[in-house]
């Protein structure tokens, strides 16, 4: 069976960055897709932390509609992740309801809301649900990754968050269960949804906050006018201080380094935390949520703890604040997808990695 899976496409984003708006690059990835068995969305499919569910739901119709046609008769299993746990809750509320636990895998039909919307407009195709994870092969599993988020050093107001809840309910153990992150994880998700659905109307933010910050923090605002220089450097040189207080607080362990190679550092320990804690680190793990497509070229496996090996899908959103006009894509660039076959290691492949930072640029701009 040949497997295709693809992360973080967060569409309908009020961002405007998710690169599949532009309808030559949904029909890429749609060609792509067409040559599997079935198809993994592995979480972040659709972007529910913006604006209202409906209007994000609009947003997403037409690739779904063209997945749909282009799969007909075949699977579509969507893994929810952080930005869409919403499509996980009718499952929670089942195995609440039952008394039983939250395990590695479940799977579970379409349910009257979103969910059956999505199995409509997919219909040929079929859709079925599974959370928090799944396993593709008896030494593949594949979640969206959201559960690094406790044991990421990175100061990420997320991440804060779960610290917060962890400081107030107690830490993940060292053997963990899904249902411990949950304890954590879910009413960070369930707020950041709840606040969504409270906007009124449709808008387009001019850059993603995160990004922003991102930039200052890490001193890529450099060429900025000169009072918001000024600004930034006042902002790094107390950021230090402001996370000692937050360590202290919360008795966490973040980090006040937010390059690029702490963020992916952060990352791939924190997975390899996760993996461990919950027994899936002795086979090929599959994730998304860090948007950092991995291994690259040249970068050597990534081992797990358990002598398995992690693997990041990488995402189909335009983050500019790490892609720079004139360089050559890296590891954030979009337009990955993961291929699995029955015998044969994970491999991914780029189908945009012919397109230019200005191309790029241009299709968010027009499709905004």
């Amino acid at each position: 069976m040949r497997t295709a899976i693809v992360s973080d496409l967060h569409l309908g984003g009020a961002v405007g960055d998710d690169v599949l708006r532009d309808a030559a690059i949904a029909e890429l990835l749609v060609a792509e897709l067409a040559g599997a068995d079935r198809v993994i969305l592995l979480g972040d499919a659709i972007e529910l932390r913006d604006v209202t569910l409906g209007l994000a739901l609009e947003a997403a119709r037409p690739f779904f509609t063209a997945l749909g046609e282009a799969l007909a008769g075949r699977e579509v299993l969507l893994v929810a992740g952080n930005h869409d746990h919403r499509f996980a809750e009718p499952l929670l509320d089942q195995l609440s309801l039952a008394g039983r636990p939250l395990e590695l895998e479940h799977y579970y039909d379409p349910s009257p809301g979103p969910t059956a919307k999505l199995a409509e407009w997919l219909a040929p195709a079929r859709l079925r649900l599974a959370y928090p994870g799944v396993w593709l092969r008896e030494d593949v599993y594949a979640t969206h990754g959201h559960y690094i988020d406790p044991h990421l050093t990175l100061p990420r107001a997320e991440c804060i968050a779960a610290a917060t809840m962890m400081r107030l309910g107690g830490p993940i153990p060292a053997a963990a269960t899904p249902g411990d992150y949950e304890r954590v994880l879910a009413p960070i998700y369930g707020l950041g949804y709840g606040i969504a659905q409270g906007r009124r109307r449709r808008f387009r933010r001019p850059g993603h906050p995160a990004e922003s910050a991102w930039k200052v923090l890490s001193g890529n605002d450099e060429n900025s006018a000169g009072r918001q220089r000024i600004k930034g450097r006042l902002i790094r040189a107390s950021f230090p201080a402001f996370i000692g207080g937050i360590n202290r607080l919360l008795h966490s362990e973040f980090i006040p380094d937010v390059s690029a190679e702490r963020l992916f550092r952060s990352g791939l320990e924190a997975a390899v935390e996760m993996a461990a804690r919950l027994g899936v680190d002795r086979g090929h793990l599959i994730t998304g949520h860090t948007h950092r497509g991995g291994p690259e070229a040249g970068e050597g496996e990534w081992p797990l703890r358990g002598g398995g090996r992690l693997h990041n899908t990488g995402n189909w959103i335009f983050a500019t604040a790490f892609h720079s006009p004139g360089r050559p894509p890296g590891p954030y660039w979009p337009g990955t997808v993961t291929w699995l076959e029955d015998e044969d290691p994970p491999h991914r492949i780029h189908l945009l990695e012919e397109h230019t930072h200005s191309r790029l640029i241009d299709a968010i701009n027009r499709t905004a």
